[in-house]
């Protein structure tokens, strides 16, 4: 048999009727079958792909090999290609009958380093459905539409639905098959290659091939979270900023951050559309969209398409996809260790440990670790008689920081709690907290508002400080303004949510800033700066009671007033920046902090991790 000129290179996965259908039209090829040879490529079906050579006039080869993904097939197939031309397809190409003809003329006539692009446009039956529509009339899949023929592209339209250039170009720059497994991106990576090699895709609109396809809109937002996915990994094998569409100068953590932000808002936003989008397919089955109505809908599928594709790049970067809780809500049975520190204030400490017992979540295990530091007014005697508190007493008054350092040492949690035994929970709580904590891979630090608060934290409240007011108070709070965040990287320690890798990271709480004052400032900054992100959980209200006396409110003016020069100078160097000027800090953080700083032995010596990258703070004042 002589030499064929042409090389039809089709992978193929579990779709037997489907190839069977392709083989079929490719008889009808005006080329003379002696001319071209289709090698197909089983890529490891369940069922395996059974066809018969000697039913085509053509040659055909049937290669199978283990599940590995297209591109891998292609490279199987290339290494028995036998013509100096190969031409892709999909499995679910529907070829005029002169397009292998028109592919054969057109490799004899194209420059040296052009690959040819043809159309790949749905089928009159697929665009039955109005969401194909949709997708036909935009570039929201390929963008045949928009594109001219004759045209010379670039890298991002060297799609392998029907596309010819030279085998030995295949052969010489095999798709990434180890990166790039899946049906995406697997294809325009390997024209990213070779656009660095000097290569285009030339658009040729007569070389015809139709899309035997009916994809979802549900089909399609997966697809988008696996294009996410894979082109973190091209930005991650390229080193290339535009790959994600990065500024130069932006960091990758900036724009993870910012992807995290806007999946979470538009969460609920994008369950709404796609419920849309099915009824629109429903009601509008076989019928064609008005071009208004194509606009508007187009415009949605961009946003949540866009959406989808930022839940992949966050998976790919952080192995999380914030949907897994935000659509089943966090883990459950999970211990977290609710830490809290006791001195001489025995009947709000009875009150917030009620509290805390009134808005137990079954879902949630809890144990209570409570540091009593040296009270004479029964508070460690009533301590030591609950049985569902854990307790640490001390002869003296040894300061927050230092008690919270005890009980943080004791902790056993996944998640763990530091709070005062002045403030008071809600119900649902510690749900809202960890749906916070939860959705969020590199979530650090999660504090609730309430009524008494520093960094913006504070909010209106005229209730009472009573049991029933503050029940029916925090669920409307929580109603309003459901799963509602603000990043921040500075909080308030009155309760203060965080993830047990971050007590790893950053060990306790400063003791320099002993008895109290500035050490949550310092605590939730360190988390920040060793790479946390820092939240305010907008739907959580938990009460913090008002200072009992005028005496005690001066005296934490004056450790205010004391420890911010503390923090000024381990931050910034100096004591003479004035109160509250979180801003003039900036500067000394750029450029990195030496992990030494960022680590606070809890007690025993732990060694200080090395050298992490700074993070700017945000303006946020003392209130």
């Amino acid at each position: 048999m002589a030499q064929p000129e042409l090389s039809v290179l089709v992978p193929t996965y579990g779709r037997t009727a489907t190839i069977a259908r392709l083989l079929t039209r490719l008889c009808d090829q005006t080329l003379d079958p002696s001319r071209f040879e289709v090698i197909v490529v089983d890529d490891g079906s369940l069922e395996p792909i059974a066809l018969n050579a000697g039913d085509y006039p053509f040659a055909l080869t049937l290669l199978r090999q283990d599940n590995a993904g297209p591109g891998a097939a292609r490279n199987a197939g290339v290494a028995h290609a036998n013509a100096n031309w190969t031409v892709i397809l999909n499995d679910d190409a529907v070829p005029a009958d002169d397009l292998l003809e028109r592919h054969l003329a057109r490799s004899r006539t194209v420059g040296p380093q052009v690959a040819v692009l043809g159309t790949f446009r749905f089928t009159a039956q697929a665009s039955k459905s109005p969401f194909v529509q949709v997708l036909a009339n935009s570039d929201l899949l390929f963008d045949f539409p928009r594109l001219k023929s004759g045209a010379h592209l670039g890298w991002s339209f060297f799609w392998t639905c029907n596309l010819g250039l030279p085998t030995q170009v295949l052969r010489d720059n095999p798709f990434d098959s180890a990166n790039f497994r899946e049906a995406i991106v697997e294809d325009v990576e390997l024209g990213y290659r070779l656009e660095k090699q000097g290569w285009r895709v030339l658009h040729d609109g007569t070389l015809v091939c139709e899309h035997d396809h009916v994809l979802e809109a549900a089909g399609y937002f997966r697809r988008m979270v696996r294009l996410g996915v894979n082109m973190a990994r091209m930005h991650a094998k390229h080193q290339d900023p535009a790959l994600l569409h990065l500024r130069e100068n932006r960091q990758i953590s900036g724009f993870l951050a910012s992807a995290q932000q806007n999946v979470e808002a538009y969460h609920a936003t994008f369950h709404k559309v796609q419920a849309r989008l099915a009824a629109l397919d429903k009601d509008h089955f076989g019928r064609a969209l008005p071009q208004e109505l194509l606009r508007q809908v187009s415009q949605l599928v961009r946003q949540m398409g866009t959406l989808c594709y930022w839940r992949g790049v966050l998976l790919e970067h952080e192995g999380h996809d914030p949907f897994s809780v935000l659509d089943r809500g966090p883990v459950t049975g999970e211990l977290v260790s609710i830490v809290a520190v006791s001195y001489n204030a025995l009947a709000r400490t009875q009150r917030c440990v009620e509290a805390l017992r009134a808005a137990a979540d079954p879902r949630h295990p809890t144990e209570l670790v409570f540091v009593d530091n040296g009270s004479s007014d029964g508070s460690a005697e009533w301590l030591a008689a609950q049985s569902d508190i854990r307790l640490v007493r001390n002869p003296d008054n040894r300061g927050a920081p230092l008690a919270r350092n005890q009980g943080l040492a004791l902790a056993r949690g996944r998640w763990i709690v530091v709070m005062d035994n002045d403030a008071m929970v809600g119900p649902g709580w510690l749900h809202r907290l960890l749906t916070h904590a939860q959705s969020d891979a590199k979530s650090g630090c999660i504090g609730p508002v309430s009524n008494r608060a520093a960094h913006g934290q504070q909010v209106p409240f005229d209730g009472a400080a009573d049991s029933h007011a503050l029940d029916v108070h925090a669920r409307q709070w929580g109603e309003a303004n459901h799963r509602r965040a603000r990043s921040q990287n500075i909080l308030t320690s009155f309760c203060l949510l965080f993830r047990r890798e971050l007590l790893d990271a950053i060990g306790g709480f400063d003791g320099t800033f002993s008895p109290w004052g500035f050490e949550d400032d310092d605590f939730t900054l360190r988390a920040a700066l060793a790479g946390f992100r820092n939240r305010v959980a907008l739907d959580v209200f938990v009460l913090h009671e008002h200072y009992e006396n005028a005496a005690k409110s001066a005296r934490h003016d004056e450790l205010l007033a004391r420890n911010w020069a503390r923090f000024a100078h381990k931050w910034a160097g100096r004591e003479d920046v004035p109160y509250g000027d979180y801003k003039a800090i900036e500067p000394a953080l750029l450029g990195g902090v030496d992990g030494a700083r960022l680590y606070v032995p809890l007690g025993g010596g732990e060694q200080p991790r090395s050298a992490l990258p700074a993070t700017l703070l945000e303006r946020t004042a003392k209130a």
